[in-house]
């Protein structure tokens, strides 16, 4: 024998919890209870929870829209004065004057730089702190403004000369980190840039040079951080075209591409995305937020707000813990009410309970005492009270019968001689006709008591297969007798069957059946019964009644299947009824018959010792 040694399962250590909750009424009661008063606890602060989520959501998705559509605003009329001062330098007759005199010069110098073209750029700037320096370009020179460019090579400098390609259009360039040098110190700081082409205020005709104006990022950072100053977590930024990151709250994501704030989930949503202001929700790195954004009206960029959810749902998370802490309350106070309701129900039934244990161990004194309530437990009481009382009064009428019938049983012992009178009355009646040389008289005597005593045996339902084929061949000895037939009976029986029994009385019948309906119109004509018993092959008794009489049509078969009605009769259906009384309902008879070739019935049985 092999034993498995193993965890077991979660869900056999729960089956004991749930076989205890499932076992008693009280628990049963107590569960009930519990469900009815949380469900609907629970289901209004689903309600509730779902309803004020909606709403904040709803409004903050409002308010949101609001303050994009203010930084969106804020930042543009900024861009407008920035595109009005450049107007102002690149207007001035003065400095662009100076600025062609000064790119008309020999080209092998290529920094140029002019004390009065400082001073009055100095001037007009002044007014104005978020500008960081102007510069001038040409395809010739590098013209200094207020600042120096650190770095003036061809890389850095050849992306703002494309200004020439845009006309009188003003071009925008994304935050860098500038670095700028004077006589005494240098400083880098992250700027974006508005470029634009000089021309001549004479004929309005290109001089070849642009302005480009220098502008501190820290400006579109101060608009955003004012405009979103508020209670949520909303990061405000600004993008250009290409997704290339203006302005950021934190630096070091300058320059980046927008996919390193939202992903390319995020970036490709606000490509696809067509109106000038739109949102989304997203998921990036773990973190649920709503993005929205707005496209400026000065140039291509966007201002993007991010808002994280914990942050829009932080009113509704307090409802929450607030519908969890009186939901716990409520279940602690369910609980113990629970517990008190399910006593009072299930304590008069366990008592009722131990009283009818009582009553099984034979205890008939017990009574329920009710507790004068009036309820359906003192009804109960009063029931089983009037049950016990009757059943104790039965009990009592029941000896006495008892009594009454041993006496009967009595008497009955001296008419036990009667069957003893009745065999050996025939023995006298067998030897008296063999005195008188009435041979037949005597076998037929002999035969009766045979089969009279196998039929009456011990008042037992079975009896030996080999006194079963001797009751059998008595009966066709007596028939043979007083009807004088010429049928032939053959019988074979296996040595391995003898002993073992078999239900009494159920060949009889059946070699009764055949007599009566196999050989009426032949029975001169050389009839056999063969009637054979031995193993089953699918292990049992098997019996076996064959005739080469006339045989039956089906209707006949099932007609005999049916009780019968004859005065001392026994149906084949009552055979095969009593033997699946005895035996069981695999077992019982087989009929198989063919007009003009014969019946055969079987008779399958369990091995019976």
């Amino acid at each position: 024998m092999t034993q498995r040694f193993g965890k077991k399962s979660g869900w056999h250590k729960l089956s004991p919890w749930i076989r205890i909750w499932t076992s008693s009424i009280r628990y049963k009661w107590m569960l009930l209870l519990f469900l009815f008063s949380l469900t609907p606890l629970l289901a209004m602060g689903f309600i509730s929870y779902s309803i004020s989520k909606s709403t904040i959501n709803s409004k903050i998705t409002e308010y949101s829209e609001q303050l994009l559509k203010q930084t969106a605003d804020n930042m543009d009329t900024r861009l407008g004065i920035y595109k009005d001062m450049m107007m102002q330098v690149v207007g001035n007759n003065e400095i662009v004057s100076m600025l062609r005199a000064l790119d008309g010069t020999d080209g092998s110098q290529y920094d140029l730089d002019s004390l009065s073209l400082t001073t009055k750029l100095s001037t007009i700037i002044a007014i104005n702190q978020d500008f960081q320096s102007i510069s001038f370009l040409s395809p010739k020179h590098y013209i200094k403004g207020i600042y120096r460019w650190s770095d003036r090579s061809v890389g850095i400098v050849s992306p703002f000369l494309r200004t020439l390609e845009d006309g009188s259009n003003f071009r925008w360039f994304p935050t860098r980190i500038g670095t700028y040098v004077d006589s005494l110190n240098s400083q880098s700081v992250p700027v974006f840039s508005l470029a634009k082409q000089i021309y001549k205020t004479s004929d309005d005709s290109p001089v070849g040079i642009i302005a480009v104006l220098d502008i501190r990022e820290d400006v579109l950072k101060e608009i955003g951080t004012k405009t979103t100053k508020s209670n949520l977590d909303i990061q405000s930024f600004v993008i250009d075209g290409s997704g290339l990151i203006v302005s950021y709250p934190d630096n070091q994501f300058l320059g980046k591409h927008v996919r390193e704030v939202l992903g390319e989930d995020g970036y490709a949503q606000i490509l696809k995305s067509q109106p000038q202001t739109s949102g989304f929700p997203l998921i990036y790195k773990g973190h649920h937020m709503i993005v929205n954004y707005k496209k400026l009206h000065t140039n291509d960029w966007m201002v993007v707000n991010v808002i994280s959810e914990s942050s829009m749902y932080k009113d509704s998370n307090r409802m929450l813990q607030i519908i969890m802490i009186i939901a716990v309350i409520c279940i602690i106070f369910s609980i113990v009410t629970a517990m008190f309701l399910a006593n009072s129900i299930s304590r008069p039934i366990l008592k009722m309970t131990r009283l009818m244990r009582q009553v099984m161990s034979g205890d008939l004194s017990v009574r329920f005492m009710a507790k004068r309530r009036n309820d359906e437990f003192d009804i109960l009481g009063e029931n089983f009270n009037y049950m016990v009382a009757k059943i104790d009064e039965l009990l009592k009428a029941v000896y006495e019968e008892q009594n009454h019938k041993r006496v009967a049983e009595l008497k009955a012992l001296q008419a036990q001689i009667n069957p003893h009178f009745l065999y050996n009355t025939l023995d006298i009646i067998k030897w008296t006709a063999l005195l008188q040389k009435a041979g037949h008289a005597a076998e037929m005597v002999s035969l009766l008591s045979r089969l009279l005593r196998i039929s009456l045996g011990k008042g037992e339902e079975t009896v030996t297969v080999e006194e079963e084929i001797e009751h059998v061949q008595c009966y066709l000895g007596i028939q043979k007798f007083r009807f004088n037939f010429n049928i032939q009976t053959y019988v074979h029986l296996d040595d391995e069957v003898r002993l073992l029994r078999t239900p009494k009385l159920i060949l009889q019948p059946i070699v009764e059946n055949a007599i009566l309906h196999a050989f009426t119109e032949r029975e001169d004509a050389g009839g056999e019964i063969h009637i054979r018993c031995g193993m089953h092959p699918d292990r049992g008794i098997r019996f076996e009644v064959a005739d080469n009489g006339r045989g039956m049509d089906p209707a006949t078969v099932e007609s005999l299947g049916a009780p019968s009605d004859k005065m001392g009769g026994i149906g084949l259906a009552n055979v095969d009824e009593r033997i699946k009384l005895i035996c069981g309902t695999d077992y019982g008879l087989d009929i198989q018959s063919e007009p003009g070739r014969g019946t055969t019935i079987r008779i399958r049985l369990p091995f019976m010792r």
